[in-house]
Order: C-alpha cells, then structure tokens, then sequence
C-alpha cells in the first residue's frame, strides 16, 4: 500500500490540523495514533497496577533480562570517547569487530565476515528502512510472503514511500519449497501492474510464525532474485533464538541456516544479498536500540546508507555497551544456550494451555518468541447458533467483536490483521515473558473467549 492510498482512506481520521500538514507527515502521524501507546502508558503490574493492560503483544524478551543487566552492571566502564561523536555513527571499528566475530561463530558465513561488511544502526527497523530507500525509488516493490512481521509496512513503506507487495499463498506452506513459484508469479503480476519489484523480504527465523526456512528454500529464492535481478533482504534478528529441532507432529522443524551461510557463487550475484539483525531480541534488549546491515557485496549500497546515517546514529552508549557484552565470547555463549532453554520451556507452557482449551495454533515452532494461534475458532464455538451464519461478513464482525472483547479484559496481542492474515482470528501471543505475567494475560484471554 502506497502512503498516498494510505492518507485517502484515513483522512477522516485525522484531527482538523492535519490538512495543514504534508502528505508524508499526515501518513506518519496516523501510523503513529495507534492503540499500542495507550497500552504501554498503562502496562499491568500486579501489585501497583493490578488493572492495567497485560501485553503478549510486543515482541520482546524478559527471560534472561537480570542475567543481562548483572553483566553489564559489573563490568560497564564508558569513556570520555563515548559522549563525543567520534566514530559512532555507523558502528565503532570495535563494534563492528564484535558483531562480525558473534555472526561468524553463529551463522557460519561462507566467505569470511569482515567489519566492512557492517553498518550499524539505531535498531533493525532503521535497517530495513535504509535497504528500502537505497534500494527502491519512489513507487518500486519489496515483495513480502503473508503473514509478516507487521513493522514492515512501516519500515519499508512510510518514509522510503516504498510499497510492500503482499505475497498470498492460500494454504501452500509460506516457508515452504512450492511457495517460491508463488513468489514469481507475484512479481511477474506485479510488474505487469505497473509495480517494479527491487527486493524479496523475508524473516528468517519468521516472525510470526516462530520458523526458520530451509536451506533449499533460500537456495530457489536466490535462484529466482538471481533470474530477476532483484534483490534479496534477509531479517535474521532471531537467528540465536532457535530452541529446537526435529518433529512437532506431522510439521518438520527445520534448523535455521543463514544466506550468509549459503556459498552464493553461481548462484546470485553477491551484490543482490543483504542481512540484518540486532541485539534487541537475541539478547533482550529492544531499549538498547542497535541493528546491522550486512552485505558482503555491495559496497556501493552501504556507502550509500553512510550518506544518511547520521538519521540512525548509533548513540555511544549503546555502542559501548553491546561491544562490551559481544566481546566477552564465554558469557554470550552460556547466555544464548541459557535464554534458548527458558524460550523452549515458556513456548511448550503456553502450548500446553492452548490444548487445554482447545485453542488451534500454528505447528513447528522452533525459534523466536511466538505462538500464532486462532483465537476466533474458539470463541464462535462459544456463541449462539442463531448468531453466526458462517459468512465471511458474519466472520468479520465476529472477529471486531472479539477485538473489542480482548479490549475490554485489557489484554494486548498481536493481531493478525495488521501481521497481513489471509485468515480472520489469528492472533500472536509473545510467550518470552514471566509465568505470572503469562498466568495473567491467558487467564484474560480464556475470560474474552467467555464472557
């Protein structure tokens, strides 16, 4: 969706000043008057705010939080260095150093990782944002495979003015071999609609969906890039929260390889592959504000972001503090092995529960910090039969019925309309939080299902 589509259907929205704005800003300022700052302006506790929102809908991580900040209370010594600008803009030499050593020793790059390969931003989102500006003009694609993380739209979308192609699949595997014809034909449609595609996205381990993509899946993608010309981005913030590997049921869980990991030589042009991640979730760290870009073959692209990156500055004390945490190679890996055993044990708690109540959810999960689960199921279940006549109308108001009961037991979820569902109902519920926070937002949920 093009921002100038955007503004037309929301204008309505809008206060009576917005007309006064531009049309960039008045797209910015509806994205930014959503319902998720009301909930973190009234975050549940329960002792000082008993009935406040209890949120599984932020993706982010508190299991390994006081072993993190153990660490860095320990050992966390700036430096006069740190409060000038110095060379921080785009990562220190030193950071740079550290996150090339940490995806070396995790993702198994093929060709040697080398800090020139890095630039270092505020966070991942300003990362996608940067690939879709240097990649896309105005107006040009990024194809992304439904559902998707639901930053992207903005990432990709609002400032770059971008648009995000969505991919459906209607019930073929999105992760799946047979997906990537799927992917063609809707670039080829695409293109013949006035859409230039410059660029695949995908979330690797996904986000929703809590998977990791195969290595013959990334080897057709790259095919494919390779027969177009475009560009592939890969978003591997969750590579070290993979959890598990084998057989959940009837759905494989497959181990999580990295395109770096994949030896791109007769096979795609190195200059048209690109990784990212973070600390954000990896490490729990979403505050400290610090993502990569990583290409070993296009130096050109990375120049380029250096042009504006003084617009995702990497603050010193987020670059001191993550290469402080990085370079100590004995406490990331005791900590990743630690923080991947509480994500298993949390994910099978919260599964558990959804059988207990007869709540579908997504099989294979092995990575990230998600249940994708349909809600709606459930809670027509529990509804008159003279209520639902099974349209896709009725399930609609269903589901805002619902929505609005979730609202109400102030309880906060992802909700898959914004992640680009292709089904009504489905929801993501971040398992990565306490018991009792957990205990608290499920026992809501059940009593929305309800009553």
């Amino acid at each position: 969706m093009t921002s100038h589509t955007f503004i037309e259907r929301q204008e309505t929205m809008l206060g009576p000043s917005a007309s006064t704005l531009s049309r960039r800003a008045r797209s910015s300022l509806k994205c930014t008057s959503n319902a998720l700052w009301d909930v973190l302006n009234d975050i549940w506790h329960p002792q000082s705010n008993p009935h406040g929102y209890v949120t599984l809908g932020v993706a982010d991580n508190t299991l390994m939080q006081q072993q993190l900040l153990f660490r860095a209370n320990s050992s966390f010594e700036m430096s006069g260095q740190h409060l000038a600008l110095n060379d921080t803009i785009t990562g220190s030499p030193r950071l740079k150093a550290a996150i090339a050593d940490i995806l070396s020793r995790y993702l198994h790059p093929s060709k040697l990782l080398r800090p020139s390969h890095i630039l270092a931003t505020n966070g991942v989102a300003s990362a996608i944002e940067h690939c879709s500006w240097a990649l896309c003009d105005p107006g040009d694609g990024i194809l992304v495979g439904r559902p998707y993380f639901r930053g992207f739209s903005r990432d990709i979308c609002l400032r770059p003015a971008a648009r995000l192609v969505q991919v459906s699949f209607e019930g073929v595997d999105p992760l799946g071999i047979s997906a990537v014809s799927i992917y063609e034909e809707a670039l080829i449609n695409s293109s013949k609609q006035g859409c230039a595609i410059r660029a695949i996205m995908i979330c690797n381990p996904h986000n929703p969906l809590g998977r990791c993509y195969s290595q013959s899946f990334l080897i057709e993608i790259m095919k494919l890039c390779q027969r177009f010309g475009v560009h592939l981005i890969s978003d591997e913030i969750y590579a070290l929260s993979v959890w598990r590997e084998g057989q959940d049921g009837a759905v494989s869980m497959n181990k999580f390889t990295s395109v770096l990991s994949i030896d791109h030589d007769g096979l795609i042009d190195p200059s048209l592959v690109h990784v990212l991640w973070g600390v954000s979730k990896d490490f729990g760290a979403n505050g400290m504000r610090l993502g990569a870009v990583i290409s070993q073959g296009n130096s050109d692209m990375l120049e380029s972001i250096r042009g504006v990156a003084q617009y995702s500055s990497v603050s010193g004390l987020a670059d001191c503090f993550t290469t402080n945490i990085l370079e100590d190679e004995r406490f990331v890996n005791q900590f990743i092995a630690e923080n991947n055993k509480a994500l298993a044990a949390t994910y099978e708690y919260v599964v558990a529960f959804m059988d207990r109540h007869g709540i579908p959810y997504a099989r294979g999960s092995n990575a990230g910090f998600f249940v994708w689960c349909d809600l709606l199921t459930p809670y027509l279940k529990l509804q008159p039969a003279s209520s639902f006549d099974g349209s896709e109308k009725a399930k609609a108001i269903k589901n805002r019925e619902l929505l609005d009961k979730l609202s109400r037991f102030k309880v906060h979820l992802g909700v898959g309309d914004d992640f680009g569902s292709e089904q009504k109902g489905w929801f993501r519920i971040t398992f990565s939080q306490s018991q009792e926070q957990l205990d608290e937002g499920l026992a809501r949920i059940i009593d929305a299902l309800r009553y």
